[in-house]
This record gives structure tokens, sequence and C-alpha cells, in this order.
């Protein structure tokens, strides 16, 4: 063979094995270099396919310069992204036009580009792949609170009670839009346009005997013969007859409504006393995560919450100013303009002049104001303990109209001065009760219960260690009432407290 064509054959032989080693293997080589595919933030993207390899994005490229947001530095620096009037740092939607800036749960998100408009931790809206979003998800009152979905009239339409103008489909309407995703209940003694007189229970002729503006279907006048038992609007079907349950709720659908079921979530342990109905504390062998089927009651922090329902590990809770995932609520933060006040409405002494000398909260600005070093003190006497019971309370607000997603935890960093006859935190009932628009909407009721740490806790405030009341929330709020009732005697209790924590963003249950 002479050197030209010998030439020509290591060519082709070269030239095939090149072929081979460009293939990309099942192993997830590079279709050109037969080297692994890197995803340097592990997105989903490929490095050689991700417009910003360093950083998690997630498509959107308003500009359309082949950049995403994400690490498109023009778009950084746009004052005012998506051009409608409201500069990015004061946007509540700055990707997305919302010139309105309407929020119909004052959380840091604007409806425009909130996937849960009404806060009731059930989704209404999509995100797309491209960027924006569209009406979507399975809430039944998209624009109304209503965390149990609750239908009457399922078989009829899909809309929750709390939104259809007909809840119970007798044609009889018992509310009215306002026209701003609001709702107003009609008036069933109305002189035109009347309500519907049982706005639960289905009953198009509107009988009402004595003219009281309850029909005839649901009355409860009669003491000896009451049409609806437990009066709560719920006649026919009643999961629940004797136990007051509008929304009919019945989670692990046994056909006992989930008021009545001593076993809610039909996980075999039970979470209510026969009868009765009253919740059994997890410490006194109840279930405790009543709402989810947990049979093996695993508890690995000990407080009491299942880890099947239990949004934070205690030892890791930590609250403060440098990117925690829980932040004190501060009067210099810009999304709460928080503030603490003291409410002496329930001090014994109250109205007499007397009642700061024994019921009194020293310093309460300092609860809202840094360094969290400094603390509040909760002071309280009850000298004849239930008899007459005396509650000091501090109130710690966001005064931006802002309110705290639902699913929560809040932090209560505190300690206790030593007193010669003070009694412990537990005699003393320091306990929590979360607001909104100043309506309460919960309360740990004091004590130790599933909801409420108060003993074993550590956690970090600062990074410093420190104790901490936590209570888990289920409904929205924007007030914290920290509050210390005397139901036993005990002797100025002293309670100082660093900091009251909340997530700004939805807490989930890891």
């Amino acid at each position: 063979m002479d050197q030209r064509n010998l030439s020509w054959g290591l060519i082709l032989v070269l030239s095939a094995v090149l072929t081979v080693a460009g293939c990309k293997s099942d192993g997830g080589t590079d279709s050109s270099l037969g080297a692994p595919q890197f995803d340097s933030d592990s997105d989903g993207v490929p490095n050689n396919e991700d417009s910003c390899p360093f950083t998690v994005n997630d498509g959107r490229d308003i500009d359309a310069d082949g950049i995403d947001d994400a690490c498109d530095k023009q778009i950084a620096n746009a004052p005012d992204l998506d051009a409608d009037g409201i500069v990015n740092a004061l946007d509540n939607c700055p990707e997305i036009a919302n010139s309105n800036q309407k929020n119909t749960d004052s959380d840091l998100l604007g409806d425009a580009c909130d996937i849960d408009r009404d806060g009731d931790g059930i989704q209404d809206q999509v995100s797309l792949p491209g960027g924006g979003f569209a009406d979507g998800g399975t809430d039944n009152c998209p624009s109304v609170f209503n965390p149990d979905q609750a239908n009457r009239d399922s078989g009829t339409d899909t809309l929750g009670n709390a939104c259809d103008l007909d809840a119970d489909g007798d044609s009889v309407p018992d509310k009215v839009a306002n026209g701003d995703g609001t709702y107003s209940v009609k008036d069933p003694l109305a002189p035109t346009d009347p309500g519907d007189n049982c706005p639960l229970e289905a009953n198009a002729a509107q009988q009402d005997d004595d003219n009281d503006g309850v029909g005839n279907a649901c009355e409860t006048d009669d003491p000896l013969n009451p049409t609806d038992e437990d009066g709560d609007g719920v006649v026919s079907g009643d999961n629940c007859p004797s136990v007051a349950n509008a929304s009919q709720v019945d989670l692990d659908g046994d056909g006992d409504g989930d008021a009545c079921d001593e076993d809610q979530d039909g996980d075999g342990v039970d979470d209510k006393t026969p009868l009765t109905y009253e919740p059994i504390p997890a410490i006194a062998g109840g279930d405790n995560c009543p709402s989810v089927v947990n049979a093996a009651q695993e508890d690995s922090d000990n407080d009491s919450i299942g880890d099947a329902c239990d949004s934070v590990d205690n030892e890791a809770y930590a609250c403060g100013v440098n990117g925690e995932r829980f932040t004190p609520l501060l009067d210099s933060d810009p999304d709460l303009r928080a503030s603490a006040e003291f409410d002496s409405s329930a001090c014994l002494l109250d109205g007499v002049g007397l009642s700061t000398l024994t019921c009194g909260v020293a310093n309460p600005q300092n609860v809202v104001q840094l360094p969290l070093s400094d603390f509040a003190t909760l002071s309280n006497t009850g000298v004849l303990g239930s008899l007459l019971p005396s509650e000091v309370r501090l109130n710690v607000s966001a005064n931006t109209g802002f309110a705290f997603p639902a699913a929560n935890v809040i932090g209560v960093a505190f300690e206790e001065t030593p007193q010669l006859l003070q009694l412990d935190l537990l005699g003393g009932d320091l306990a929590v009760r979360t607001l909104l628009n100043g309506e309460i909407q919960q309360d740990s009721g004091g004590g130790l219960n599933a909801d409420l740490d108060l003993v074993g806790l550590s956690g970090a405030l600062d990074l410093n260690q420190k104790t901490f009341l936590l209570f888990q929330t289920n409904q929205r709020f924007d007030t914290v009432q920290l509050y210390s009732s005397s139901k036993v005697v005990s002797l100025l209790e002293n309670i100082r407290v660093h900091a009251v924590c909340a997530s700004k963003a939805e807490v989930s249950t890891p």
C-alpha cells in the first residue's frame, strides 16, 4: 500500500472513532464531546442549555433577550420592570403589570402573581412556564378565605358556601356580590328582595310561621321540638345532628362530621372524648396530629405535635434579621411597621387607677425594637386567683395592612425573672392569641396542649440561645397578643419578652 492510501485509511479510521465518541451515551454525556452534562444550579437545565447556569431560574425572560430574568443585569437594574407605574421596590408583583396593586389576602404578593389570592391555603392560580399566571387550582371560592371548602349544594354547582349566592341551591339567594370579591348576607326580613331564611337548608317556599326571619325548615325556637337541634342551619343529612357544624366537613369520609367524630382523620387514634367531643390533649393520649393520618404518632422533638403535622423542629427554631426563616416583628420593618401596646382592659383593677401597679407591661416598645437583647416585662398579681382573675396583655401588631399567612409558627422569646413567691410559667398561664382586624382567630388557651410548647424548648434569637414559646397556627393574623392570666394566686409574676417572631411566607410541614 502506498503512502497516500495509508494516509486516507488512517483518516477514515480516525473519523469513525470520533463519530462513535461523539454519540450521546445512555450515561448522559454531552452530544459533541462525550463529557458528562453538568447542572451547577440544580434547576433541571444542563449548563450548556441554561442561560443562567449558576442561578436557579424558571424560564422567564420578560425582555425576550435570551437571558432569563434571574441573571439578566438589565432586568435587575430596571426601575419598573413590568412598566405598570410602580417601581420594583414598591411593586407587590414586580414582573407582572398590576397598577392597582390589589392584594386580597394582604400578604407580600399582589393578586396578579399570587397562586393563593385569598390566603386560605387552597391554590386558585397557576404560574405559566413562560411567565405570568392564570386562573386554576382547586379553590371553590378564589377570592374568599374558606379553608374548609364547604359546599352545601355540591350536587348542583362547584361554588363554596362562602361565595355561592344561593348556598343551598333552592333558588332563593342568601347573599349578594359586592363587586370587589366580597359578599354581603341578605336580610330575610327585608321588605323588598328578602334573603333566604334558611341559607343552608333548601326551602324554596320560605315558610316562616312566626315571622322571625328563620324559616320553619331550620327553626330552633321550640325548645321541646326544634327542627334544627344543634342550630347550625343544616337539617337534612346533618352529619353531626347534635353538634353545630355548618361546614359539614368530614375528613375521613366515614359519615360522621369532624365536629362529632372521635377520630376525625380515621387513623385509629382518638382526638375527642365520646359524647362530649371535647379535645383530648396529646399528653393525655390524644392524637398529636388530629387532622393528619399518623397511626404511629411519631414525635421527634417531643413537643406533643406529631412529625406528620409539625412545621418546625423545636431546637432548630431560629429568629433573626439576617436571613432567618422566622423574623421578629419590628417597627423598622417596612413590611410591618410593628407596634407593641399594653392592653389593660382585663386587669383586675382597671378603671380605678391602680391596675398598672399590679398588672402592666414595662417598656413594651422594646419588643419591636433592636437590639433583640432588650425586653419588655409583663407583671401580674392575682390575689384571689380564679375568683377575681386578672389578665395582662401585650399586643404586637403589623400596621401596614400586612397579614401573616395562616400556616405559620409564632415564636415568643422570653425569660422569667426570679421572684420569691412567683409561680412558674405554667402556673401563670402565659399564652398567645392571634387576631385579624381586631377579631380573635386562635387562642392557645394557656397551659400545655397540642398547639403550644412551653417547656424544655430551645432555639436561637439572633444567634443566641433562648427559650421560645411556640404556637403553630392555621389562621391568618395581623396581631399577636401575649397574655398572662392569674387564674391561681400569684404575686408579681414577671416575664421578660424579648421578641415575637413569625414567617412572612407560608410555613409548610416538612
